[in-house]
């Protein structure tokens, strides 16, 4: 789902859902640096039902040889956070979704301790916020209890913040052995013992772990990818300098999206991946490529087959990389073409073909391709980022080539034209002006790789009811390209609509140009607070305009204007549930608002999960939508993809309408008009309250907005939507 209906990945902007396989990171201290025995952690999630987001902030894993250790036993080993995310301290933790690991594990981290057998396993949750359930909105709220629906509650433990698993079998929990990597997959189950009777109120809930069968078992959900690397000798001068280690990498298909990385040991690797299962062998299957970086030593990759769970990949390559090779880097700058100023956050990638597909011209076709090595802008627009004091960045250990080769460098950044070029490293490292570039796919000049990326505007107007007086709102513009949900051009700040406002407000924002003309799908939603904190989604209604015919040139302006009936009002949160018949790992639900794309939902707890439920659900203001079954085609378990693979519509739109809430304090909405010609049948929530006012002048209004009058929403209404 896009995370409040944006969503940015490194080198493509949308991925199959079957293939987002979340880092999860913990910290409490890390493993010796003298331990050699590798555990892989991931989580499986069990959620109880009817909540949009169910939230745990976690700080830490940690394992025990004894079961019956006491938290100041010595013999406790941690995974530690991984390097740069989620903080480096004992309060560093990282909120994960059990939604969003049903079906698919998420990895947690990787990291060496002592060979042993772990018969204990820990999950630490913040102790004071220990996190947060969204749930739908109420399809029949008790008369009295004003518990809304899409919106933050925090969570009490009614077991405490320190959630432990023991085995008392032979084998424990899980057995590393020196450079053979264990895994340990967790499920965590969370049970509501007492929901809240007031707004903001804490559900009481207990939270337990199990363990999940190892890759080997058959009901995995993990699928396993082992083999070899061989280095041969190179001329080259070497390094006596810090590199990266040699590793493996497993990265979502046709991305730089990291999901695990493997270390070279003794000639070996093995990596245990999330693969996508079903009811029926051999499953629907995940797609990763591989990428082979570090030491002195050239680049390799490969594009795998589907993995499935519990088996090991059928093409696990063996590679042979070339050592000894004299390193470079490739640093430079990037900046707007249009205005000269720095892009800060730009990605870039060299590329190099998969040894399946080694005939992949990466300069014409960089989907075909692999990342084998990023790096992005800072704010003054310079790369790479740097590194740390033992972990050089990977722009800065980058092999030299030949007179005759260079490597291909994808440079993206939201609102701008991709550029592939091709890039030389230099012939040393530590240069500011490092390495040499070529300014265009079509160019063999090269020179500094300071690089301008193409743009074009998109400027107009949106109405808008403004806010209560002493009040403003903060309005978000997206574009995506027409038709999809793919976003490629957002405000790089919203704008701030003041209760002065006269009823419009102007925007503009950057989007690509070519090929020309490129269309677009706008629209434009609201970042609104909740009892004065961040709410997780809005309150006021989404505006959209479809076929936006974008600049017809760099640096060109094309406008858009959006219609009187897209006014952006505040109606107060809505929810959609809806059931989806006969799902894969591979099926979607994409909601749509007059043919334009907002975001796309998880079929949750599919089998072979126990009680299957086919359960989708979306949190957006009430309103009137479209949701779309949407399938990406099952894999062939014999063919290797040259290309990330896309979703299409599965059956007919069905169209659903979510009430407005009730108002306090003033009158009712009136409910959004069916758009006509659209498509059927229709479906309405049914049990919710009636919108009519409750004439209740002391309330004090809880939700995410206000009306000019004082009025605001109250509790928000569930649309049952037809089965997809």
């Amino acid at each position: 789902m896009k995370d409040f209906f944006v969503h940015h990945v490194a080198r493509r902007l949308s991925l199959p859902f079957v293939i987002v396989i979340c880092l999860l990171p913990a910290a409490a201290g890390t493993a010796r640096a003298s331990k050699n025995a590798p555990v892989e952690v991931g989580f499986v999630g069990t959620p109880p039902p009817g909540f949009q987001n169910v939230l745990l902030n976690v700080q830490a894993v940690r394992i025990n040889s004894n079961g019956k250790a006491g938290p100041g036993s010595g013999r406790w080993q941690t995974i530690p956070t991984p390097p740069g995310i989620g903080g480096n301290d004992q309060r560093a933790e990282l909120q994960i979704d059990l939604n969003a690991s049903q079906n698919i594990p998420q990895l947690f981290n990787t990291a060496d301790v002592r060979p042993d057998t772990y018969r204990v396993a820990e999950i630490l949750l913040d102790p004071t916020n220990p996190g947060f359930l969204i749930p739908t909105c109420p399809q029949s709220p008790p008369v009295g209890v004003r518990a809304d629906g899409c919106i933050d509650y925090p969570i009490t433990l009614n077991n405490g913040n320190v959630i432990t698993v023991v085995s008392t079998g032979s084998g424990g929990l899980v057995a590393p052995s020196n450079g053979t990597l264990g895994q340990l997959l967790l499920q965590v189950k969370m049970v509501v013992n007492q929901a809240p009777t007031t707004f903001g109120g804490a559900y009481l809930v207990t939270v337990t772990i199990n363990t999940v069968p190892s890759a080997t078992a058959p009901n995995s959900a993990l699928g396993i990818v082992t083999g070899s690397v061989t280095v041969k000798p190179g001329t080259g001068s070497g390094t006596t300098g810090k590199t990266r280690k040699l590793a493996v990498t497993a990265e979502a298909i046709g991305t730089n999206t990291s999901v695990a990385t493997a270390p070279v040991k003794n000639g070996q690797y093995t990596l245990f991946l999330p693969a996508a299962g079903g009811p029926a062998p051999p499953g629907f299957g995940t797609q990763y490529d591989l990428a082979v970086a570090g030491g002195d030593n050239t680049y390799a990759a490969e594009r795998l087959l589907p993995l499935y769970p519990g088996q090991p990949v059928s093409n696990a390559p063996n590679f042979t990389v070339t050592g000894s090779q004299t390193l470079g880097d490739v640093t430079g700058q990037v900046t707007d073409s249009c205005t000269g100023r720095p892009i800060v956050g730009a990605t870039l990638q060299l590329l190099i073909p998969p040894n399946s597909n080694n005939g992949a011209s990466c300069l014409q076709n960089p989907e075909q391709c692999v990342a084998v090595a990023s790096a992005y802008t800072d704010n003054a627009g310079d790369f790479p980022l740097p590194g740390t004091v033992t972990i050089p960045a990977a722009f800065d250990n980058v092999p030299t080539l030949p007179k005759s080769g260079a490597y291909v460098m994808e440079v993206t950044a939201p609102g701008y034209d991709n550029l592939v070029i091709q890039a030389a490293p230099s012939s040393s490292t530590g240069k500011k002006n490092g390495g040499k570039c070529t300014l265009s796919n079509t160019s063999t000049d090269f020179v500094m790789c300071n690089l301008a990326m193409t743009t074009g505007y998109i400027t107009g107007s949106i109405p808008i009811i403004p806010p209560n007086s002493g009040q403003s709102t903060l309005v978000e513009v997206l574009a995506e390209d027409s038709g999809t949900n793919t976003i490629e051009g957002a405000l790089p700040m919203p704008v701030n609509v003041m209760s002065s406002a006269p009823g419009t407000f102007s925007f503009t924002l950057n989007v690509p140009t070519m090929p020309f003309p490129r269309t677009f799908d706008l629209f434009a939603t609201t970042i609104d607070q909740y009892q004065g904190k961040s709410d997780p989604y809005p309150g006021h209604t989404v505006a959209v305009l479809s076929g936006v015919t974008g600049p017809l040139s760099a640096c060109g302006t094309a406008t858009a204007t959006f219609p009187d009936d897209q006014e952006i009002d505040c109606v107060g949160h809505g929810s959609m549930t809806g059931v989806v018949s006969n799902p894969n790992l591979g099926t979607s639900v994409v909601l749509s608002k007059d043919n334009v794309q907002l975001m796309s939902s998880i079929v949750q707890n599919q089998m072979p999960n126990p009680s299957a439920s086919n359960n989708y659900s979306f949190c957006v203001p009430a309103d009137t939508y479209q949701v779309q079954r949407e399938q990406l085609p099952t894999p062939d378990p014999d063919v290797t993809p040259t290309a990330m693979p896309t979703s299409s519509p599965d059956g007919d739109a069905m169209t659903v309408t979510i009430p407005p809430a009730p108002v306090f304090n003033g009158p009712a909405p009136t409910p959004s008009a069916t758009p006509t010609g659209g498509p059927t049948p229709t479906a309405t929530a049914t049990g919710g309250p009636t919108p009519t006012a409750t004439g209740t002048p002391n309330v004090t209004c809880p939700t995410t907005c206000t009306n000019p009058d004082g009025s605001c929403p109250a509790t928000c209404n569930n649309a049952i939507a037809p089965q997809l």
